[in-house]
């Protein structure tokens, strides 16, 4: 990457957040029109960044209430007001200016219930209905049906009720999402960087006897540091010895390193400007790596080059799992599923995922060698889709799951020459070895 994070006044640099707004916004107006919709009601946290409004904290992701209404032909949003004529927000977001009017817009817990209360939630919601209403009958789209993307039943029906034509506006949404524009590319990429960063400093500090929980401390402090803005839930997976071996991914806790065990971490939905990161190592602690281990990391290692080579523009999702299933068609591949309880080989969570401004987009799967990503439709891949790539290998005796599992991902979008790019640089070839206390040497 040739440049910072920062605009500066001394060059030009690729990252334009007012440009990046702008597009933005433009393809929603595109989306709204190929899917004929009048408007969408977003409650989605994600989806305001999206549209260029920030909360002010992240527990609005877990009270739906604030909403943005965004109305086809008229390019800016409308947002949140309250009752201090928008002191904090107009100096914050100014380009919403005339365009914060949404009186029933609040972060409130609006689908959760008052069970003392069972008419209150329908209440609140007419007040959307009386807010909503008077705006699409202003830019005469009162007629035309209008996108949702999250719903509860009575929101729906007081919706309804009130002359508002509600459909579902998630393949809207996942439509104008998708592609990823200059500047949202330059975002993933940044937050890829700051994330490896992370990843060193849990190289530097990981040794026996930490516990898992202390290794998301030392990847959360690193995140911070270096300049992210946001760690989504935090959602850091960390899984070391014998709980690498299955049950990937899984929340750390408070389980102690041993020399000798694998440490499988991601450190995902890690932000910059709204863009994330889902960034899987596998890092070996205190021991020189067994026979065993270096077999079972090179497996994941050449499922995820051999993933990573299918993913190109013009095939579908689908078309990506048949090719890769083809190229592990050998003993011990990825192509050959064992069937449980068969002892061997099991890559259960390989496949891909959408990335952008969630650790995992809405959006059409790549498909792996287990079920756990479902059976999705396919979908084609175009340029500028983004997408996490990630292989996962453990180890079955017929008894038991050995200790050693291994797990590894990069993310990447698909560049000017049709083909996947990763935006990481985190080394993943070969093992590396952290917590060593001194120099190994021969005994003959």
């Amino acid at each position: 990457m040739q440049y910072g994070q920062y605009n500066v006044d001394y060059e030009q640099r690729p990252y334009n957040p007012e440009r990046m707004r702008k597009e933005r916004w433009a393809k929603a107006q595109a989306g709204m029109k190929k899917w004929g919709l009048g408007a969408l009601i977003l409650y989605d946290y994600d989806y305001h960044r999206y549209m260029g409004y920030y909360t002010f904290h992240q527990y609005a992701r877990r009270r739906l209430g604030t909403y943005v209404l965004v109305v086809l032909g008229e390019e800016v949003p409308y947002v949140n007001t309250d009752k201090y004529p928008n002191a904090w927000e107009e100096l914050r977001m100014p380009w919403f200016k005339d365009h914060y009017v949404l009186k029933s817009a609040r972060p409130y817990q609006l689908c959760n219930g008052c069970p003392e209360h069972p008419t209150f939630m329908a209440e609140s919601f007419q007040r959307n209905v009386d807010d909503i209403l008077p705006l699409l009958k202003k830019h005469g789209v009162a007629d035309m049906p209008v996108g949702i993307d999250v719903v509860s039943p009575s929101m729906m029906d007081v919706l309804t009720k009130g002359g508002i034509k509600i459909v579902d506006g998630n393949n809207c949404m996942v439509d104008i999402i998708t592609e990823k524009t200059q500047d949202e590319l330059f975002c993933l990429q940044m937050a890829g960087v700051i994330t490896e960063a992370a990843h060193w400093d849990v190289c530097r500090a990981l040794r026996p006897g930490m516990t898992e929980l202390e290794i998301a401390g030392v990847a959360a402090q690193s995140c911070f540091k270096h300049g992210a803005e946001e760690l989504e839930g935090p959602s850091f997976v960390v899984c070391s010895g014998e709980r690498s071996g299955y049950g990937v991914p899984a929340m750390p806790t408070d389980r102690r390193v041993r020399p000798g065990d694998f440490v499988v971490i991601d450190i995902n939905g890690v932000s910059f400007n709204g863009y994330r990161t889902c960034y899987y190592r596998t890092y070996l602690c205190g021991d020189k790596p067994t026979q065993f281990q270096k077999e079972v990391y090179k497996a994941a290692y050449d499922g995820l080059m051999a993933m990573q080579s299918v993913v190109k523009e013009g095939i579908t999702t689908k078309d990506v799992q048949t090719e890769w299933l083809k190229l592990g068609d050998f003993p011990g591949g990825w192509g050959r599923e064992q069937k449980f309880p068969a002892p061997g080989r099991y890559y259960f969570g390989s496949g891909g995922h959408p990335i952008g401004t969630r650790s995992g987009d809405p959006g059409y799967t790549l498909l792996g060698a287990g079920e756990i990503f479902g059976n999705f439709p396919g979908g084609q891949i175009k340029k500028n889709h983004t997408f996490a790539v990630e292989v996962c290998c453990a180890t079955w005796d017929g008894t038991k799951w050995a200790k050693d599992g291994v797990k590894i991902e990069n993310c990447g979008f698909i560049n000017a020459n049709g083909v996947w790019e990763s935006f990481y640089r985190m080394p993943a070839k070969d093992i590396i070895v952290c917590g060593l206390p001194g120099e190994y040497y021969p005994t003959t």
